[in-house]
């Protein structure tokens, strides 16, 4: 398939970004219009930088109303891939939620479509028996737990077996940087360092870097976009792969386990405006400082017993939410903006929006509606 400027073909959907987001509309895009020429153009490897790294839990929470619509919207797709190749990059987990009495009825209100319970005597055991032997509990703090839901993605073998499962259909163009995007007749041209491609249709899955410049009309900003710095631990700890996530909600730390005597800590990181050149996976002394200090508060033995972790650079929101971002003046373009650290977790649902908003003014998409 040449889709290449020169060539005289167009592609009917342009894809910037191969991470996982990027990779869920290809397939969105080829599950609802399987006729379509897709191109992919991505600036290093399917499934690199912040979906390389990101522990890819998905919780079902949601802060608002757009959070649970975009989670369960994502739930259902997960569930839909269970058959597909890219279904083995899917861990369903356990979640153990700890958090004071006093917080409870807000977090219910947060949980979707699953109902919270007590966990069980040989459940607390887990945790406080086996998992975290010396772990600080407050006393005012419950341990809680719903039956179902908790699912760990795979992040970057999922988007490379999406992207795989799309060969034939899709052109895959790597080490191709977008420099910039103008609009042209009924489409829009896309150049980069190496060539030009053009495309009915365009989504921006870029991630925590800066969409390529298009001029006037220009897309809306993410709203209180700013760049964050994520990181987490690795530690040795008596887990095994069917143990339970522990999160504990008020400090905003979670230990998953992450293969047989590792689990993964996730912290909460306070560094802002990163550039995300400038993280390539490795934890800085400071990172693991923080984080030691965060899950010592806990169990010293775990904080102890770290041997490294990981950092990444992401885009936050207000608010915390994605949005796909549209101008009445670029038909046919959209950009998903702001993961926001949870973009593995609402992928799915985010490229499903982000296809309906590039088809919108396309009366047989219109008609098919979203569920195709």
């Amino acid at each position: 398939m040449d889709l290449d400027g020169t060539g005289g073909m167009t592609a009917d959907l342009a894809v910037v970004g191969g991470g996982v987001i990027g990779s869920f509309v290809v397939h969105e895009a080829l599950r609802r219009s399987p006729d379509w020429k897709v191109l992919l153009l991505e600036r290093s490897a399917i499934g690199a930088s912040a979906t390389a790294w990101s522990a890819g839990v998905s919780f079902p929470l949601g802060a608002t109303a757009r959070h649970r619509q975009l989670v369960r919207a994502s739930a259902d797709r997960y569930h839909a891939l269970r058959d597909h190749a890219a279904g083995a990059f899917l861990r369903p987990v356990q979640m153990i939620y700890v958090l004071r009495r006093a917080h409870l009825a807000a977090f219910t209100a947060r949980v979707v479509d699953a109902a919270l319970r007590p966990v069980t005597a040989a459940e607390r055991e887990r945790v406080t028996g086996g998992i975290l032997p010396d772990l600080r509990l407050e006393p005012d703090e419950e341990m809680i737990t719903h039956d179902g839901h908790g699912l760990v993605v795979g992040a970057r073998p999922m988007a490379e077996a999406l992207v795989a499962r799309a060969a034939g259909r899709t052109e895959v163009q790597i080490g191709q940087r977008v420099d910039g995007i103008e609009p042209e007749d009924a489409g829009y041209r896309l150049r980069t360092e190496h060539g030009e491609w053009t495309a009915r249709r365009v989504v921006l899955a870029c991630g925590p870097w800066t969409p390529p410049p298009l001029g006037e009309p220009t897309l809306p900003a993410a709203p209180g976009a700013r760049r964050k710095r994520i990181a987490a631990l690795h530690t040795r700890l008596p887990v095994t792969m069917d143990d339970p996530l522990v999160y504990f909600v008020d400090d905003d730390l979670f230990l998953l386990p992450l293969s047989a005597g590792v689990a993964l800590v996730s912290f909460y990181r306070d560094e802002w405006d990163t550039d995300p050149d400038s993280c390539d996976g490795r934890p800085s002394a400071d990172d693991l400082r923080q984080g030691r200090a965060a899950l010592d508060r806990r169990s010293p033995a775990a904080a102890a017993a770290v041997t490294g972790g990981r950092a990444f650079c992401d885009l936050y929101t207000d608010h915390r939410l994605p949005v796909v971002t549209t101008s009445s003046g670029l038909p046919g373009l959209a950009a998903v903006r702001g993961g926001s650290g949870s973009g593995v977790r609402l992928a799915p649902g985010l490229a499903t929006e982000a296809f309906d908003a590039v088809t919108a003014r396309d009366p047989a998409h219109s008609q098919r509606g979203r569920h195709a």
